[in-house]
């Protein structure tokens, strides 16, 4: 019983830590969207996209957790060790995301400076 808590618990805990820090990185990667896209619905759509894909991956990353112990400090070990792993799937994503709109920043048409 007490590695289905643990399981639960973790898988509990990544989706609260990446839906906090999506919340937080939404209010920085909403202008930027908006600007990339040019429009606030396409923004959005993206926005939405990468808090959903941020929050994803490392759930994904959390399933994979089966304890193979049941001693205490085992399993607190266990836990640190898939959670490091769920907290590489956010960065995984959050660098992708990174990467694609830094792609796209770089090749997005600038208006004319007025000189």
């Amino acid at each position: 019983m007490l590695t289905i808590f643990s399981f639960l618990g973790q898988l509990v805990f990544t989706l609260a830590l990446c839906l906090g820090l999506s919340a937080i990185l939404r209010r920085s990667l909403r202008p930027v969207l908006v600007d990339l896209c040019g429009t606030a619905e396409r923004a959005h759509f993206w926005s939405v996209f990468s808090a959903f894909l941020l929050t994803l991956l490392p759930v994904i990353f959390g399933l994979g957790f089966e304890p193979e112990t049941v001693d205490q400090t085992g399993l607190f070990f266990a836990l640190a060790g898939q959670l490091r792993w769920n907290l590489f799937g956010f960065a995984l994503a959050l660098t992708g995301i990174g990467a694609a709109v830094a792609f796209f920043a770089l090749v997005a048409p600038r208006p004319a400076l007025k000189g």
